[in-house]
């Protein structure tokens, strides 16, 4: 249901802004405040799932949320909504995906052991892309076309659904495990183990390097689409569905993959996968083969994604999991930006092909140089010894 709303908006939000301006910067300026949270606010968001009743911040934050997306519909019922109200709307909503993020993961990884986790991780992502990236962006565009706010509105309901149902699901948290310590000294406490960790370095280089090169395609591909494939909006629209059936897909298939195949050699093929997809792009005009290879590739990087959560799972220490994983996902959120800019800026200089060439063999080599590292996923679930122990820091925020 949430995964849904965040669909809905996904298509009505930049909508919403071309009624205030056409430029193209400004518009994309959307997307940056949305991600700016996993680089600000996510170490203390992880740090407070971590210490927090789980199942009263969950409520908060998607009350909050929701109180934010109703903001916005209800502006858009009397006026124009300008484009800097909706930057801190996406920035408000990203900062509480930070902390939802991090309860979910973090409970899960409770719940669930051994191959189920895998398939369970598997489950929900499915879920979430067929709510974010298939349904929800196509009805958010056709209630967008009968009213701007009734995409807002939905959103708004999802996440009130969320502060409903996924309490009731959590498992509830330990009180008496939390350390009486401040936040600041738990980020510092985190941050040396995972500097300390070389299974989880190696893991959040490659996962960051993915995501570079992914950002380096899908900055561009609206232009690649229209200008070297020619194809419309309808076209473009059904070369993104066909992307987002082969997310589901390998999202339900994740289990069996990953028990044929093993972790390390899941993240390995899902990378090669992904690799060919961009190789494949680099020499075809077709967009019958291209939708293949995006489909391909959008199968590969989903499936690497559950088997690298599923990975850190079993490596971070549940009661601190929360900062740990944030921890981990900064850089990768990070280098989204960076590689659509790098995307292009070589689109311009050295033209499509050239771009996603570069983007697959650059995958292709990071690949290979921490494959060796990622190797040691397998010698156990916690390979660098025991939870990192909390500074003894007075006065608990």
């Amino acid at each position: 249901m949430s995964s849904f709303g965040d669909g809905l908006v996904l298509v009505a939000l930049p909508l919403l802004a071309l009624r205030s301006t056409t430029s193209a910067l400004v518009i994309s300026g959307l997307l940056v405040a949305a991600r700016l949270p996993w680089l600000i606010v996510a170490l203390p968001a992880g740090a407070v799932v971590d210490r927090t009743d789980r199942r009263r911040l969950c409520v908060l934050v998607e009350v909050g949320r929701a109180a934010v997306v109703a903001g916005v519909a209800a502006g858009s019922l009397v006026t124009v909504v300008p484009v800097g109200t909706l930057y801190v709307a996406a920035f408000l909503i990203g900062a509480g995906e930070t902390i939802i993020s991090a309860l979910v993961r973090s409970a899960t990884a409770q719940m669930v052991y051994g191959e189920e986790l895998v398939a369970t991780n598997g489950w929900i992502s499915a879920a979430q892309n067929a709510g974010t990236r298939f349904a929800g962006p196509g009805v958010g565009g056709v209630l967008f076309s009968l009213a701007a706010s009734l995409p807002f509105f939905g959103d708004a309901l999802s996440f009130v659904v969320s502060g409903v149902l996924l309490p009731a699901t959590l498992p509830p948290s330990d009180r008496a495990a939390r350390p009486s310590t401040t936040v600041i000294a738990d980020i510092r406490s985190g941050l040396r183990w995972f500097a300390g960790n070389r299974v989880l370095r190696a893991l959040s280089e490659l996962v960051t390097s993915f995501a570079f090169c992914q950002a380096m395609v899908l900055a561009v591909l609206v232009l690649y689409a229209t200008k070297v494939l020619h194809l419309g909006a309808t076209g473009y629209g059904l070369l993104l569905a066909g992307a987002a059936v082969g997310d589901i897909v390998s999202s339900l298939l994740a289990r069996r993959i990953h028990r044929l195949l093993g972790g390390y050699g899941t993240i390995v093929v899902a990378g090669a996968a992904a690799a060919a997809g961009y190789l494949c792009l680099s020499f075809v005009d077709n967009p019958y083969v291209a939708g293949l290879a995006l489909a391909l590739e959008a199968a590969a990087s989903t499936l690497g994604n559950v088997a690298t959560l599923s990975a850190r799972q079993r490596i971070i220490p549940p009661e601190r999991f929360g900062l740990i994983n944030n921890a981990f996902r900064m850089p990768v959120t990070g280098s989204i930006p960076i590689g659509a800019l790098v995307g292009g800026v070589l689109v311009t200089v050295i033209g499509f092909h050239a771009t996603f060439l570069t983007a697959g063999l650059v995958q292709l080599a990071v690949l290979a140089a921490l494959a060796v590292p990622l190797r040691l996923m397998t010698a156990g679930t916690r390979p660098e010894g025991p939870a990192p122990a909390a500074a003894p820091e007075p006065n608990p925020l």
